[in-house]
């Protein structure tokens, strides 16, 4: 009995199991399935903000205006020089040897102690983000009447230390000092070794660029405009 109870529920116990298979139909295909596999397409990664020399953002001659945020200023590096754009300082050089210019400012003082500390504070911290090496005892006599010279509207001093030496290689340091509007004045650097002509052109040319940061500017008359309750 066993034997034919198993052969007749054996056919039964097929046609179910073809049933639950589907039979010989092919599976449906899911209407979106286009029979290939999708790959992820990943956005292409930010641009650097270009704020430390390790993201070696190379300059662009004219199509590049590094911004000197401590000061609302704005230049022109040389092009393929490496610059970066941080919150005090902005650095622009031709390699870690060569010609450089870096650009920062302080908060003159009517106090002449207040403010001669002030403004040897900021030359010391643009000397070291430079890796410049002044003359042994060398400073900068800031009575001294300087070489005055306007660019863009800003009236620059010039003082110029000689035997300065970046990478072992000696040369004319200038140091650049302007007063800006509010509570900031520009303070920088330029250097290039006495046998690299090249890099001194470059140098005077990237400081004959600064100028006011247009980007800046157009934002803080937008934000004049704003009403009180705007600008909370």
């Amino acid at each position: 009995m066993v034997y034919r109870t198993f052969k007749a529920i054996a056919p039964l116990a097929l046609l179910l199991v073809a049933a639950a298979c589907g039979g010989n139909k092919p599976d449906a295909k899911d209407a979106t399935d286009t029979g290939a596999e999708t790959t992820e397409v990943k956005p292409p990664p930010p641009p650097p903000k270009c704020e430390t020399l390790d993201e070696k953002c190379a300059s662009k001659g004219e199509k590049t205006v590094a911004k000197v945020k401590s000061a609302g200023l704005a230049f022109t590096p040389a092009e393929k020089w490496i610059y970066a754009q941080g919150d005090a300082q902005t650095i622009a050089q031709a390699s870690e040897e060569g010609a450089v210019v870096v650009f920062g400012s302080y908060a003159p003082d009517k106090d002449a102690k207040k403010d001669l500390a002030a403004r040897e504070t900021a030359l010391a911290d643009l000397v070291k983000a430079a890796a410049i090496t002044l003359p042994k005892g060398a400073k900068i006599n800031w009575k001294q009447k300087p070489d005055n010279q306007e660019v863009n509207g800003i009236k620059l001093n010039v003082w110029n230390m000689p035997g300065a030496e970046r990478a072992k290689k000696k040369g004319t340091l200038l140091v650049l000092q302007a007063p800006l509007e509010g509570d900031k004045a520009l303070l920088a650097l330029g250097f290039a070794a006495d046998d690299d002509e090249a890099g001194m052109g470059a140098v005077s040319k990237a400081i004959e660029s600064i100028k006011a940061d247009e980007a800046k500017a157009d934002d803080k008359k937008a934000d004049d405009k704003k009403t009180d309750g705007e600008k909370k």
